[in-house]
């Protein structure tokens, strides 16, 4: 233990957090980057007599408990002085140990009574770290592998569901709840999973915002990067999709939940969060200490994940901790709560080798059965899947997936271009098993049947009583640049506008006449070009000599000097904080907010630093930007 304290000294000398030799001296600024007075873990807290003294605490108690351990630690109340009645609340928490006194008019709420509120684990009085193992997990590379195959697969039906219909972008940006549950539903998963799928998708660039043309509303969908990410291999896409997770700046387990604006929703920028990606990587380090294949309990992670880092204790949080192996899981780092070889090797290099590894390779065959199924046994790539779904219908997914030919699935395929014949091929290519004679029927069944009715696209007809005259049209030149096609002896169809086939046809030598749907001749001049008349605005009204007078007395009573001292601004604005906060004297602040608004605020300042003043303003803590302060001035 000696030796490692010795050891932690002399880290914090180089890096000049301390400095001294027998008695070690931290810089005023190290111990106000603390989240906790130093003195406050000098011995572990009595967590029994805290619970004891949370449940004699009344509601009014509580009440002050629960805003102190949201917000600041530190609150200032006249009834911390001496002469305040022992029954007074604040009296009987200082008499309780759940509040410390600083001065004569500040409490705060110790660290150890803050954690157990919140529900967070206190700090130990270790300096050894904790000892991680757990039951281990057999195959937990084998079911990452899986878990990793199916987020491939739920990424490409995500990326099909808004290649065919782009979800609306809501106005508070993102994606809005409704079209979430409408993605989720059409690629069949969970709101959460498919929430987590379009953030990565969008942080990968496989998914953008735009617009579509003759469409004013952004929309999101589809990037031109998904085509060639499909055609990689599986090894090297799911590594995209890993990276893309652990270096994500938002945290989507937000989504879903109520934050100031409403529902939080995809990528909206309510769940953004730089410090998202060391979070992860902290809870990933933390389960790399457990031996390979172990899967340790929760709380056991949490405190590990603490310990190595104890000035995240807001943010690492056992709920925290528990979304971050969850999305994990999702993305095949960690299975069954045991970190895979791809999880490990993602903490320090690219995971897609250990992945490759762990994969089985790719097929491009498939079991063809007498009742129409044909299951696929193993992963296979994107195209072969693709081709396989244009014939058959997926049943079910997994590591072997199972589909079926049906009549519509192979009306499918003949839609889609496709002939008997390269029906017929495909099963007998890739089949490992003998084409049941059932497929071959129901093949020619669908293609004898299919075609009957025939339709296409025509920009204009062309139509006479005169065979010849019809035959003397499709023999002139007019006739290839027209891309005109018999469909009768009588009935030509043109690929152009009606105005350009009689243009045409006019300038080969043919007299031609439009006609409407009835048959009666129209007039196909355009008609001339008009503008709309401009808009006459009523003048403005101009103000009254009593508006502007008032308006005057305001501006001036805005600029006038104040009587209770000299205002500060720049240097000595900052030292005029400092002191205040020092020694608890209120000041009147100049501030202007970010939608330009100059406001003025009477507080008492509590500490200066990272750029911001904390400061009590009434009876809550406010924080302001430094920048955004204009003048500062002591109140006597």
């Amino acid at each position: 233990m000696k030796k490692q304290v010795l050891a932690s000294a002399e880290k914090l000398r180089s890096l000049a957090l301390v400095w001294g030799d027998d008695v070690l001296h931290a810089p005023a600024a190290a111990r106000e980057a603390l989240p906790w007075r130093a003195n406050q873990l000098t011995a572990p807290p009595d967590l029994d007599a805290i619970d004891a003294a949370l449940a004699a605490a009344g509601p009014d108690e509580h009440a002050l408990l629960d805003r102190l351990a949201e917000g600041s630690p530190l609150g200032r109340t006249a009834a911390a002085g001496p002469g305040t009645s022992p029954d007074h609340p604040v009296q009987r928490m200082l008499a309780s140990g759940l509040l410390a006194r600083v001065d004569h008019q500040t409490v705060e709420l110790p660290w150890e009574v803050r954690a157990r509120l919140r529900g967070e684990l206190p700090l130990g009085g270790s300096l050894k770290p904790p000892v991680l193992d757990g039951p281990p997990v057999p195959g937990a590379d084998g079911a990452g592998a899986v878990a990793a195959l199916e987020l491939l697969r739920h990424a490409d039906d995500v990326l099909d569901v808004l290649g065919a219909v782009p979800a609306q972008r809501v106005k508070a940006g993102g994606i809005g709840v409704r079209e979430l549950r409408r993605v989720a539903k059409a690629a069949a998963l969970t709101e959460e999973r498919a929430a987590l799928l379009l953030e990565l998708l969008a942080a990968a660039g496989l998914l953008a915002e735009g617009e579509l043309e003759g469409e004013e509303d952004s929309v999101f969908a589809p990037t031109v990067a998904v085509d060639e990410w499909q055609r990689s291999a599986p090894a090297d896409r799911w590594a995209l999709l890993a990276r893309t997770w652990l270096e994500l700046r938002r945290r989507p387990a937000l989504i879903g939940t109520r934050g100031e604006e409403g529902i939080v929703g995809p990528l909206h920028r309510a769940a953004r969060s730089t410090v998202a990606p060391q979070d992860r990587a902290a809870v990933l380090e933390a389960l790399a200490l457990a031996p390979p294949g172990a899967a340790p309990a929760l709380p056991e992670l949490h405190a590990a994940a603490r310990f190595a880092h104890p000035s995240w204790y807001r943010r690492l949080t056992l709920d925290a901790i528990t979304d971050v192996v969850e999305q994990a899981q999702v993305v095949g780092l960690v299975a069954g709560g045991a970190l895979t070889s791809a999880g490990r090797a993602a903490l320090t290099t690219d995971p897609a080798q250990a992945m490759a590894a762990a994969l089985p390779k790719p097929v491009e065959e498939f079991l063809l059965q007498a009742d129409l199924t044909l299951t696929i046994p193993g992963p296979t790539t994107h195209d072969f899947a693709a081709a396989v779904g244009l014939v058959a219908d997926l049943e079910s997914a997994g590591g072997a997936a199972v589909y079926r030919v049906t009549d519509a699935s192979v009306r499918r395929a003949l839609d889609a271009g496709r002939t008997s014949a390269e029906v017929h091929a495909f099963f007998v290519a890739h089949s490992v098993t003998p084409v049941p004679q059932g497929l071959t029927y129901l093949v020619d069944d669908v293609a004898r049947r299919h075609g009957a009715l025939r339709a296409g696209v025509a920009g204009s007809f062309l139509r006479s009583d005169d065979p010849a005259l019809v035959a003397a049209v499709l023999a002139s030149p007019a006739a290839e640049s027209l891309a005109l096609r018999v469909v009768a002896p009588t009935v030509l169809i043109a690929q152009v506008p009606l105005s350009d086939l009689v243009a045409g046809l006019n300038a080969a030598g043919f007299t031609a006449a439009a006609e409407d749907s009835r048959g009666v001749v129209v007039d196909l001049r355009p008609a001339a070009i008009r503008l709309p008349s401009p808009r006459s605005r009523p003048p403005a009204a101009q103000p009254t000599l009593e508006q502007l007078a008032d308006a005057a007395v305001q501006i001036r009573r805005q600029d006038a000097p104040s009587d209770e001292g000299p205002r500060a601004s720049g240097p000595e604005l900052m030292a005029l904080l400092q002191s205040a906060a020092g020694e608890g004297r209120p000041v009147r602040l100049g501030y202007v907010d970010a939608n330009g608004v100059f406001t003025r605020h009477v507080v008492v300042p509590e500490s200066v630093r990272h750029g911001q003043l904390a400061a009590l303003d009434g009876d809550a803590t406010r924080r302001f930007a430094l920048h955004r302060v204009t003048t500062a001035e002591p109140v006597e």
